[in-house]
Parts: structure tokens; C-alpha cells; sequence
């Protein structure tokens, strides 16, 4: 035994950690504005949508650089949603779910997307409805 050993080295020896990579970000309550709904009163005014996103990502490069441009920046997939509820009407949350699911796809670097999207002024009686969908794209981008 060497004098730097112990006598539980043979036990326990040194170890190196075993990750995966994956890491997750989520984006809870992202309160936004967006014409959606079937009834005449929605299609033409904005009303209020809570979003829960949940992105699957590589979390390797950014954990070993500490940099921004090593990951999925949030702030950017904010602005991508909030550009997109711009620019288009909605009559169903099950469509706004495919397109935002699709649109993160294409534009940011993630393994798996769960989305879910509320409308709390939907039903009277109730707090909220809601939609919940995922989408996962394996590493060659399909």
C-alpha cells in the first residue's frame, strides 16, 4: 500500500461520473397575448395564454463552456414564440401546439419538446383549458 493510500481505496476506489448529457429547461407560466379561439369575439381581439415549455437539450457544450451560444438560449425561444403569435390567428390550441412544437423545432437545437398551452378566459367556470403536446427529433434533425 502506497502512503498516500487508504485502507478503503481497494472498496471505493476513485470514479469518473457517468452523464448522459441530456439536460432540461422549462419555462413555467409564460404569460402571453394571441388571437385564437372558433367564436366570433376571439377572432378578432387578443386574449391572455399561459405557456409551459419543457426543452430537451444536449446540456454537454454549454456545461463544459459556460456559454451562451453553446446552448438553447430561452430569451431567444420567447421572442420566436411571442413573433409568431404575431403574425398569425389561431382557431384551435391543438394547431398553435403543432406549430409552435414545429417551430422550435426547425429553429432551435433540442432533442424533445413538451409543450402546454392555456386559455384561462376560455370557460367561464373554469380556471383554465388546455392543450398538452410533445414532439422529439432524433440527431439528424428528423
Amino acid at each position: 500500500m502506497s502512503a498516500r493510500a487508504t485502507a478503503t481505496d481497494h472498496v471505493n476506489p476513485p470514479r469518473a461520473a457517468m452523464m448522459t448529457g441530456e439536460c432540461i429547461i422549462r419555462l413555467h407560466g409564460l404569460h402571453l397575448e394571441a388571437i385564437i379561439g372558433i367564436h366570433p369575439h376571439e377572432q378578432t381581439a387578443m386574449q391572455p395564454i399561459e405557456i409551459d415549455l419543457l426543452l430537451v437539450i444536449d446540456g454537454t457544450p454549454a456545461g463544459r463552456s459556460d456559454d451562451i451560444r453553446d446552448t438553447v438560449d430561452y430569451d431567444q425561444v420567447v421572442d420566436a414564440i411571442e413573433s409568431m403569435l404575431a403574425a398569425r390567428r389561431f382557431n384551435l390550441l391543438e394547431h398553435l401546439s403543432q406549430a409552435m412544437l414545429e417551430m422550435i423545432g426547425r429553429r432551435f437545437p433540442v432533442r424533445r419538446v413538451e409543450i402546454t398551452i392555456a386559455k384561462p378566459a376560455a370557460v367561464p367556470r373554469a380556471r383554465s383549458v388546455s392543450v398538452s403536446r410533445q414532439a422529439e427529433w432524433n440527431s439528424n434533425g428528423s
